[in-house]
């Protein structure tokens, strides 16, 4: 019997192992939500194999509240990851930065010099102590 508890470990290490790193690469949130998901799953397993291996029976309250927080952490993470669109959940690489961020100086350095010919006054604070001293102007 020792070793189905053998196997069921190593099964629950590998889809630790397979979850840690889907929530590491990414790309988008979804995926990461998927690996907490996945890690949440086997922590419950693995205490499910600990209380078959030990016969404890008082485990079961455990299961249960890991099972409660498992659904509400991943109800709540996925309801705040539907509030933004797909790209803003993907973490961009460094080439894919510096592209957006050299296409919006493009368009920066494009568009004409918007004058306002209508201001307002101008409001300036003088410091007293810098015009005494005649650092004022």
């Amino acid at each position: 019997m020792s070793v189905v508890y053998v196997v069921c470990f190593v099964i629950l290490l590998a889809a630790a192992l397979l979850a840690l790193s889907r929530i590491e690469r990414g790309p988008s949130m979804f995926d990461r939500i998927i690996g907490l998901d996945v890690m949440t799953a086997v922590l419950i397993g693995t205490v499910t194999v600990i209380a078959a291996v030990t016969k404890r029976s008082d485990l079961v309250p455990v299961l249960v509240a890991l099972s409660i927080v498992g659904f509400i952490g991943s109800t709540a993470i996925a309801r705040f990851a539907a509030a933004e669109s797909a790209e803003e959940g993907r973490i961009l690489t460094k080439e894919e930065l510096a592209m957006i961020l050299a296409e919006r100086q493009a368009q920066d350095d494009d568009a004409p010099a918007v004058h306002d010919d209508e201001s307002g006054p101008v409001i300036v604070s003088v410091d007293d102590e810098a015009e005494d001293r005649g650092e004022g102007r």
